[in-house]
């Protein structure tokens, strides 16, 4: 009996230690669980693309596929959260679709003001983009040079050839490894006489302009020739095919990602902070924290497909954290704002097409002055006109959710 009597005042006073020690512990605020809520979100949007367990490259065609299946299935249980944070948590009466940024009213004008304003910010590069377009139509043929092993070619070829082989000497073999900057079409032919059309000329470009933006460890193994690997226009049977390879990256960098990556990073993860009351400063700068952190798993394809050295993969890594959160707080700025996901979504479509400026190509030109004066006159318009273009209630938003 003293046995048991002792047993059971032993677990009396655990009992009691332990509810003193809850009484005292504080659970945890709203803000906090709505931080937790972000991150299991990006752990999932992160975690499904690798349960897989394959070790193919992510531009594998296998490898897009299934991350598309991912994707898709992680969109389709992001939203729940932010259901429950406003349907019994706190009972908000703005409409969920609605504070997931799904409207329809003043849709086009939301879309058309966030291309505008980024294409105001990225002025330099897009003049940049008009002085190396080369229309080969318009010109008269390149005078023929001899080249080292005695072959002649003409001079526009030839030092096209030299620019290209120096980028592919320096690529690694592999293809590009950032959301913004990899994925340029290809599969194209020229036109009638080896002429290439203006629009074959215009993709060559893209191609050129995009791989000088990349870092070392990103630029793409394939010259940037019309009808050949990244350049050129789409040719009718690529724009068909979208199980090609390229034809996959295509649609995972300008529509797949862009998309999905929007509505789970802006749809429903700001609405969890401003409900649980947070400023519209502070939602602006957390949130990209989420979406640049959800990148920096690209450091796995750096060290295991590409061989880039840890201190060069942790660099690069850290520089498209960075970037990617400054782009987040424009998307989330604009989400907010607008009240419409598809304002971020045309602003991310945008950048992943332009990649990032390079401005070290723009620094050599012999154009350098206006170009770089054309950039500073866009970042400067860029700041003007956002406060002026993104008023909420130009786009008619019934509520205040997104005003304060």
């Amino acid at each position: 009996l003293q046995f048991n009597y002792s047993l059971d005042a032993h677990d009396f006073i655990i009992a009691l230690s332990l509810r003193l020690s809850l009484r005292n512990c504080p659970m945890p605020s709203g803000v906090a669980l709505a931080v937790l809520a972000c991150l299991a979100i990006t752990s999932s949007y992160v975690g499904a693309l690798y349960i897989w367990g394959s070790s193919l490259p992510r531009d594998h065609p296998t490898t897009i596929k299934r991350r598309l299946l991912s994707v898709v299935l992680v969109c389709g249980v992001s939203w729940m959260p932010a259901y429950f944070w406003a349907t019994r948590l706190h009972r908000a009466p703005t409409p969920v679709h609605q504070l997931l940024g799904l409207r329809l009213k003043k849709l086009p004008v939301a879309v058309l003001d966030s291309l505008l304003l980024v294409a105001t910010l990225f002025a330099g590069p897009l003049v940049y983009f008009l002085y190396t377009l080369e229309l080969p139509e318009s010109h008269s043929t390149p005078p023929i040079v001899q080249t080292r092993d005695g072959n002649p070619t003409n001079a526009r070829s030839f030092n096209y050839d030299i620019k290209d082989a120096s980028n592919d000497a320096q690529s690694d073999g592999a293809s590009s490894d950032y959301l913004e900057q990899d994925g340029d079409p290809d599969g194209n032919t020229a036109g009638p006489a080896g002429r290439f059309s203006s629009a074959q000329a215009l993709a060559t470009s893209t191609c050129r302009l995009r791989r000088s933006g990349a870092s070392e460890g990103q630029r793409s193994s394939e010259p940037c020739v019309p009808g050949v690997g990244g350049g050129g226009a789409p040719s009718a049977s690529w724009l068909h095919s979208v199980t090609s390879s390229q034809g996959l990256v295509f649609w995972r960098n300008l529509v797949v990602a862009p998309v999905s990556e929007e509505f789970v990073f802006r749809s429903c993860m700001v609405p969890l902070l401003v409900l649980e009351g947070l400023s519209f400063q502070n939602v602006v700068f957390l949130t990209p924290l989420f979406f640049g952190a959800a990148h920096l798993h690209h450091v796995i394809h750096l060290l295991r497909h590409q061989r880039v050295p840890l201190g060069r993969a942790m660099a690069t890594a850290s520089f498209q954290f960075l970037y990617t959160m400054v782009f987040g707080w424009l998307a989330t700025f604009l989400f907010l704002r607008t009240g419409h996901l598809m304002a971020a979504v045309a602003a991310h479509i945008f950048c992943n097409w332009m990649g990032f400026p390079p401005f070290a190509d723009m620094m050599t030109h012999p154009r350098c002055v206006q170009l770089m004066l054309t950039t500073v006159a866009g970042v400067a318009a860029f700041f003007m006109l956002l406060p002026h273009l993104t008023v909420p209630e130009k786009y008619q938003q019934g509520y205040c959710f997104y005003c304060h």
